[in-house]
């Protein structure tokens, strides 16, 4: 996975400027690769968002620690995906471009699909997007939403249990056929039982209900694992 995190950086035609991620951890994974990757370019930054406020104090130290040249091309964000990259792109000039970007923040696959309608305006023709836990439920959206519309090639690849997506912009807007497929798939998928369950009630209840089911069937149903 790394590895191909790393080629999609430096084998990009045009270098990306503008690099982001939602999900560092603990910054020696996937932060530390696209940094590492964004150096061998020798141009480009990224800025990488966190929401664990113990775990963002560990990764700045890590980063610092693991990555003492690259960390100039590096800005860390503490928050909610969805409203930081808000407040980020009101930051920014306004024709700023988002070339690369890699999601891998929590388990609700809603977010990604906020966080992928956020970005998608953002993102020229060529850009590239990357998601971690692609076949789990974090990513049970978001890839045949991807899928489905014209304008994006995609590929899921089967390298590890997670599953890591990758997709490339090839056209600036998707056919209407396309986006209708998309949407209702979409919408399908947020209809189901499990779901609507999980957005409706508060996590006390689901956790509650969680840990009432063996222990194995409770983990499966919470990652989304079939």
């Amino acid at each position: 996975e790394r590895r191909l995190i790393t080629e999609a950086i430096t084998g990009a035609a045009k270098k990306p400027l503008v690099a982001i991620e939602v999900g560092t951890w603990l910054g020696g994974g996937s932060t530390l690769h696209i940094l590492r990757a964004l150096e061998q370019n020798g141009t480009g930054h990224l800025w990488g968002i966190e929401a664990d406020r113990s775990i963002y104090e560990r990764m700045l130290a890590n980063i610092r620690a693991a990555a003492p040249t690259e960390i100039s091309r590096f800005t860390p964000q503490f928050g909610f995906s969805q409203d930081v990259l808000k407040q980020w792109k009101k930051e920014q000039p306004a024709d700023v471009t988002v070339d690369f970007a890699f999601l891998d923040g929590g388990n609700n696959p809603r977010e990604q699909i906020e966080e992928f309608e956020l970005l998608d305006p953002l993102m020229p023709v060529g850009s590239q997007l990357m998601s971690h836990d692609a076949k789990m439920r974090k990513g049970r959206w978001l890839v045949p939403f991807i899928a489905r519309l014209d304008n994006w090639e995609s590929q899921l690849h089967d390298v590890s249990e997670n599953g890591l997506f990758y997709a490339k912009k090839i056209a600036a807007q998707p056919s209407p056929a396309s986006l209708r497929a998309a949407k209702r798939n979409l919408f399908r998928q947020a209809c189901q039982p499990a779901e609507i369950a999980a957005s409706r009630l508060p996590s006390s209840v689901c956790s509650f209900a969680l840990r009432l089911l063996p222990k194995k069937f409770s983990r499966n149903l919470s990652d989304g694992k079939n």
